[in-house]
């Protein structure tokens, strides 16, 4: 366990939409060069940066052309370089995403293994024996290729599986995730990941980390053992790298050896019950906001059981969303989003907050641009300022829209703003030492409109709710308020929609 990862917070940083420094509409690697001081005034000391590989970008980017190559929307790979170096300078870690399941149909490897002779990467996909398969356990594309067979995709139609085995044989097409013959694309992905590390990339974050190895579903043991051989090549090298993973189970993710899992915004999971209403049910109240009417201790108790069970293993990390999912103020406005913040930085693990949160951007009901369909209004322009297309960029077209609703510029003048209350938590956070690492236990009671936690001698009060909660035997210091409270002597007093931090006597 790398204990010095729990002083990181997280930005992550969607490439082309933070900044536009060469006019074509699209961000870049200089326009993310030229808010470095931004960033680091926020008191973010690691970002994470969605994919900036070569890509024709039919889905959004996590379609990889080239791995070893940045994409020319963003610029050249010494232009990378300098921004990591930059990055470094200003005391900042990055970690790029990481794309291990799948490639682009037109990545030159996959062009390879789909000719019809034998080759040295024709075992580096998933392809059957049958062009006219009819198979309802996988997908397939058929007809793309003059080899006798279809290959199975990841995701998209365009997203051809990396074969790394199968841990269930049922077919002779499929290989063991042990087969002498998928070791070498256990190589390809490795030398991947040397080829940043060695160039000073601090670690990655690994997309779909648990769809490698196929039939595995049950108990991902194959997956698991697949990321341990990567990690005993790797760390051996690079002791220090960062691997964060988007599983959802740190149980299987910390075991495999990734440092970080997150909590995602998976169905009835704590985070959506915290953090969103149901748009098609409408009687669906997130637990923050003051109407709130969702229970959602009982998902609480398997993430602290979670949190507890790994906690000298690795780190449970919580999001203020991503490029995948809705920003938080479609369903969180005023107090509740306040308190979104307050929760989502004083929880254990490691912060990540994804760009334009911190002004409280809003998600656009806009038509899918390169396949990011409902995503798509969550990857809008970084809105700086109230010039043309809003400080991103001087294009007369851009990638997406900006919204002209609310911008950085507006937000700094305001000091009540979530800009600056996000801003005074990633400082609390950084400059209090029992908000870091895993200590964790909820106080439960009857009252399923109050959360609290201890985080070491501290003890995190929120109350979403309409009324005042009353609090007896509570001795000790508030430290931090969010809102309104009334203490006298052990009897604490926390008005409706507030949050206050004690530090408990003894």
């Amino acid at each position: 366990m790398q204990k010095w990862i729990e002083d990181l917070v997280f930005y992550e940083i969607y490439p082309n939409s933070y900044m536009d420094l060469n006019g074509d509409g699209y961000g870049d690697f200089k326009g993310i060069i030229s808010k470095l001081d931004y960033i680091k005034s926020l008191g973010f000391n690691a970002i994470w940066l969605n994919p900036h590989f070569d890509s024709p970008f039919k889905d959004g980017g996590y379609d990889v052309k080239d791995y070893f190559h940045a994409s020319p929307r963003f610029g050249s790979d010494d232009e990378f370089k300098l921004m990591l170096d930059m990055m470094h300078k200003n005391g900042i870690k990055l970690i790029i995403d990481l794309v291990a399941g799948h490639t682009s149909e037109e990545n030159k490897i996959f062009l390879e293994s789909a000719k019809p002779e034998k080759n040295e990467y024709s075992d580096m996909f998933v392809w059957n024996n049958n062009p006219w398969v009819i198979d309802p356990e996988y997908r397939w594309i058929q007809g793309k290729a003059d080899r006798n067979g279809a290959y199975m995709v990841n995701f998209f139609a365009t997203q051809p599986a990396l074969n790394y085995g199968f841990n269930k044989i049922t077919h002779d097409w499929q290989m063991s995730y042990k087969d002498p013959r998928v070791k070498k694309t256990r190589e390809y992905l490795i030398s991947v990941i040397m080829h940043y590390l060695d160039m000073g990339v601090d670690g990655f974050r690994v997309d779909m980390a648990d769809s490698l190895v196929k039939e595995d579903w049950e108990t991902r043991e194959a997956t698991i053992w697949l990321w341990n051989e990567i990690f005993k090549v790797v760390r051996e090298k690079h002791p220090k790298a960062i691997f964060v993973s988007e599983w959802s189970h740190p149980y299987r993710a910390l075991k495999s050896g990734f440092d970080i899992d997150f909590m995602l915004n998976h169905d009835n999971s704590f985070y959506r019950l915290l953090s969103r209403a149901e748009e098609e049910n409408p009687s669906y109240r997130s637990f923050l906001e003051i109407d709130g009417n969702v229970d959602i201790f009982e998902k609480l108790k398997e993430v602290e059981k979670a949190i507890n069970d790994n906690k000298d293993i690795g780190y449970v990390s919580f999001i203020s969303c991503n490029h995948d999912t809705p920003r938080p103020t479609r369903f969180l406005k005023g107090r509740a989003l306040r308190l979104f913040y307050d929760t989502i930085l004083t929880l254990p693990g490691v912060p990540f907050i994804y760009y334009g949160d911190e002004i409280g951007m809003n998600y656009q009901d806009i038509p899918s641009k390169e396949c990011g369909f409902g995503r798509t209004g969550s990857r809008t322009p970084m809105q700086w300022d109230n010039t043309k297309n809003q400080g991103f960029s001087k294009a007369d077209e851009i990638f997406l829209p900006v919204d002209n609703k609310v911008s950085l510029e507006d937000v700094k003048k305001d000091k009540t703003s979530i800009y600056y209350h996000i801003k005074e938590l990633i400082e609390l956070r950084k400059n209090t030492k029992s908000l870091k690492g895993n200590d964790f236990k909820v106080i439960y009671t009857d009252d399923k409109r109050l959360l609290m936690y201890r985080r070491n001698d501290l003890l995190v009060i929120i109350n979403p709710d309409n009324k005042t909660k009353v609090l007896d035997d509570i001795s000790g210091k508030v430290i931090f308020s969010d809102g309104e409270y009334k203490q006298n002597k052990n009897n604490l007093e926390v008005l409706p929609q507030s949050c206050i931090i004690v530090k408990i006597d003894g």
